[in-house]
């Protein structure tokens, strides 16, 4: 498999070099499916939803291009168009502004749910210019409004501590730190349904390194969904819970 797939990198390259593509390659989750996508095409044509392009090889048959889009607000995913792959003719600008797909959640796509989480992934730097206050892209509408210390909706203080600590405990796990984040610490607000179902994130402070961002966001991304509400017996159906990453030199932490 590893084999095939760097064949099928290396015939990319070659052909490609004019076309202004970076192709990264990205984890189907099928040992039959190959998967790249154009880091270069990834566009934000809002501060919530972006189009890009991957090309797609299953088995032997013919490579495809498909050309998708991402609302991360709603947590779902469309493909706009899916193409024989023709090297002279992609051209992944033509459809970004006016694109049109069927969304679905992404948890009912999982070839494409590492494309999806790329993406976001690359958020700031396809945005250098976006203030701190246009990076809201979910419901949460104030910084301060989560959950405080003293209500618990309807929890127990063991539910709501145990629920709490078992969603950061998940994002630690799916938190990817380099060297390049040492010292750091990112605060989100990240807003989860009653389902477990994950809605987005809100930045409420940052160290002034965008990989720490960029690593924050993913771990929570990849780590979504979450587990139900422990209990029925709660008076809010979306619970928005501080986050804070803190990276030291040998140890990172989730607060």
């Amino acid at each position: 498999m590893k084999k095939k797939l760097l064949i099928l990198a290396m015939c990319l390259f070659s052909t490609l070099s004019a076309n202004a593509a970076t192709w990264v390659a990205i984890d189907s989750g099928n040992p039959e499916i190959q998967m790249f996508i154009d880091s270069d095409s990834i566009n934000y044509i809002s501060v919530d939803t972006c189009t890009y392009a991957l090309l797609y090889k299953k088995g032997d048959e013919l490579t495809q291009v498909i050309y998708v889009k991402s609302d991360y607000s709603k947590d779902q995913i469309g493909i706009v168009e899916m193409l024989d792959f023709e090297p002279n003719k992609y051209n992944p600008g033509f459809y970004s502004k006016h694109s049109r797909a069927f969304m679905k959640g992404i948890s009912s796509n999982s070839i494409l749910k590492n494309a999806h989480n790329f993406a976001l992934s690359m958020y700031h730097e396809k945005i250098n210019d976006t203030s701190e206050n246009t990076m809201d892209i979910t419901n949460i509408k104030h910084g301060e409004d989560y959950l405080p210390a003293n209500s618990r909706f309807g929890f127990t203080d063991e539910e709501y501590n145990t629920y709490i600590n078992g969603i950061k405990s998940k994002i630690l796990s799916n938190w990817l730190t380099t060297i390049g984040t040492v010292y750091t610490d990112v605060s989100l607000i990240i807003s989860v349904n009653a389902d477990g179902s994950y809605n987005g994130y809100r930045i409420l402070e940052s160290s002034d390194n965008e990989k720490a961002i960029r690593s924050a966001i993913a771990a929570v991304n990849l780590a979504a969904p979450f587990a139900p509400f422990p209990t029925s017996n709660v008076s809010t159906q979306t619970l928005n819970i501080p986050i804070n990453f803190e990276q030291k030199f040998f140890r990172k932490y989730v607060k």
